[in-house]
């Protein structure tokens, strides 16, 4: 079944507080205004208003904000599971990439008893935990939420009890309470290139599949595709979260984190059609588009429009 045989329902969450820098959250609003330019309409867009300028990163220095991003996780996580029991494909919108906590909780919670495949198109791992974190910002850290681990191998800090609590409950959240909510080893990694010796010491660990930029360019993006459903072909259902910072700043550098030699126009391209038009894919997240960081109006915004332009015209 392609993407145009699916009953779409753009679901956006303009959460942004789990990035170090402000912006994120105009990026949906800018993503959807790019799109009616080029006359690609959706129906009406949920949208869910869940910012908050709270100060409990004082109170969580290794976990900044987490009880306004364990309210948005919940929030996130109620309307996926809700879009995916009334058989629409979500197709998420978000601010930062913390999100994806939210989004992925949804998927296993509609479908607890299917194994999930996640694919990760990012520069980064976002692997990090409270225990692990030079930043303490979020947007680093929902994947290793979502396998449900500390990695206390790789410890250093030395995090409250309150903050512990609140992870905790994190990495549980949803009306099954699972945890975790994906397999380390149902996770691909496609266009990563910068992580911590912490991340790659989990990706070492578990054996995550990784596609790095040697990788893609030795082979083609293909390769990497081709290779990523074929390791994933015993999961049930395959949730794919596209980070805009996985492609090259000649693409455009309107995200928080910039990172050189990552996927072209083209190679992105090509990871939008062949995803997005998978019959396992549960739902497909666009994340950390960040329109006041770009140097170019909405650049961004407009290159990732026409991504999907090229799948559903």
């Amino acid at each position: 079944m392609s993407i145009k045989d699916k009953k779409i329902q753009v679901v956006v969450s303009d959460f942004e507080i789990g990035a170090g820098k402000i912006g994120a959250s105009k990026g949906p609003l800018a993503l959807l205004n790019a799109l009616n330019q080029i006359d690609v309409e959706f129906d009406s867009p949920v949208f869910l208003n869940n910012n908050s300028d709270s100060n409990d990163q004082f109170n969580t220095p290794f976990c900044k904000h987490i009880f306004e991003i364990e309210k948005a996780s919940v929030l996130l996580n109620s309307e996926i599971e809700n879009q995916l029991k009334h058989n629409r494909f979500p197709l998420i919108l978000s601010g930062d990439h913390s999100n994806a906590i939210g989004g992925l909780s949804g998927v296993k919670n509609a479908y607890p008893d299917k194994r999930i495949g996640v694919i990760w198109v990012d520069a980064h791992a976002d692997l990090h935990s409270p225990y692990t974190t030079p930043s303490g910002n979020m947007h680093g850290m929902p994947l290793a939420a979502l396998i449900n681990t500390d990695n206390v191998k790789f410890q250093k800090n030395q995090i409250s009890e309150e903050e512990a609590k609140a992870w905790n409950r994190l990495k549980s959240i949803g009306s099954s309470g699972i945890a975790p909510k994906v397999m380390p080893e149902d996770i691909v990694f496609i266009g990563i290139r910068d992580a911590e010796e912490e991340e790659w010491g989990l990706i070492e660990e578990f054996k995550i599949k990784t596609f790095e930029p040697h990788d893609i360019k030795e082979h083609g993006i293909f390769y990497a595709i081709n290779n990523a459903l074929k390791y994933l072909e015993s999961c049930d259902l395959i949730y794919v979260s596209f980070d805009v910072d996985s492609m090259d700043p000649s693409v455009s550098v309107g995200t928080g984190t910039v990172v050189s030699n990552g996927l072209t126009y083209t190679e992105a391209e090509a990871v939008f059609k062949t995803f997005l038009n998978h019959p396992k894919l549960v739902a497909f997240e666009i994340t950390e588009i960040n329109p006041s960081l770009d140097q170019d109006g909405n650049k961004m915004a407009n290159v990732v429009a026409a991504l999907l332009n090229s799948v559903l015209k």
